[in-house]
């Protein structure tokens, strides 16, 4: 690992106007659970790191009903896991924070990080993206919201220009008659980046589907919207054979690749029974919301 500059702004933009100072010689340190393993792999030598762990603006979650749940960019993992309101808004985000990495990265690793990482295989961002969860950004030139959808672009590669910073993550309050689930399947053990991971939050209108988000992760450069599936279920009861279809649809809606967690093959097959699923529990979940 090659010598490099610690800086340590005090505020976000102080932080991002030393992002600009240094250009792309410069790198963002929150937690560290993914730029220091790309550093010490030699990936990447930032001449300068950017600690913005100390910046009070970053930290924190809270809940009101009209913006909905806010979350700092600088909250863990662990935070979200263990969050008494987050369980009580949104569960399915801790439910599914128990399975990510370790207890130790959980603890180091932060929300915002996540996210500004690009790691495909991961599960916070199909969970967001299917709650129409929103980023508050910022830079140099002011703030942006952005889509989590919009986020990714490629393999660890974001729309974030290289002088911005996530400050929050905003999901808005789930409206009536919602369910929303998140099913992940590791192909060795439960400390190991998920194989696939699926998202489906559903909006009834009686006992039909008003709104259908199915998000597919870990099976393409970044997470994707099955919306074919989408589509198909819309307007729709959740009988046994629409579910199956959607299944079968889902599954080829992503871009898997073949490796040590399983071939093309296998990973699509994942996909469609998690996809069938996870729309049964959300519907079962909205039915009872």
């Amino acid at each position: 690992m090659k010598n490099f500059d610690y800086l340590e702004p005090k505020t976000v933009a102080e932080a991002c106007a030393l992002l600009k100072q240094h250009g792309g010689e410069a790198k963002v340190f929150a937690g560290g659970a993914h730029v220091t393993i790309l550093m010490k792999q030699g990936l990447i030598e930032p001449k300068s790191l950017v600690n913005i762990k100390k910046i009070p603006e970053l930290q924190g979650i809270r809940y009101d009903g009209v913006e909905g749940l806010v979350i700092g960019a600088l909250v863990t993992h662990r935070e979200l896991e263990i969050s008494t309101l987050v369980r009580e808004i949104f569960p399915v985000l801790s439910e599914a924070e128990k399975e990510v990495a370790n207890i130790r990265v959980r603890n180091m690793g932060t929300v915002g990080g996540n996210l500004a990482s690009g790691e495909p295989l991961t599960d916070l961002s199909q969970i967001f993206i299917a709650l129409d969860a929103k980023l508050e950004i910022s830079g140099p030139s002011g703030e942006r919201s952005l889509p989590v959808e919009e986020l990714f672009v490629d393999f660890y590669t974001t729309s974030l220009a290289e002088d911005e910073i996530i400050m929050q993550v905003v999901i808005p309050p789930l409206p009536a008659k919602s369910g929303i689930e998140y099913i992940r399947f590791s192909s060795s053990s439960v400390v190991d980046k998920p194989c696939a991971g699926v998202a489906v939050r559903l909006t009834l209108d009686k006992e039909d589907v008003r709104i259908a988000r199915i998000v597919l992760g870990c099976v393409g450069p970044t997470p994707v919207r099955a919306r074919r599936a989408e589509l198909l279920i819309a307007g729709k009861k959740l009988t046994a054979e629409v579910v199956a279809e959607a299944g079968a649809i889902a599954s080829q809606e992503c871009s898997p690749t073949s490796d040590l967690r399983g071939s093309e093959q296998y990973k699509r097959a994942i996909v469609g029974t998690l996809v069938k699923r996870a729309l049964i529990a959300a519907y079962d979940k909205a039915l009872l919301a």
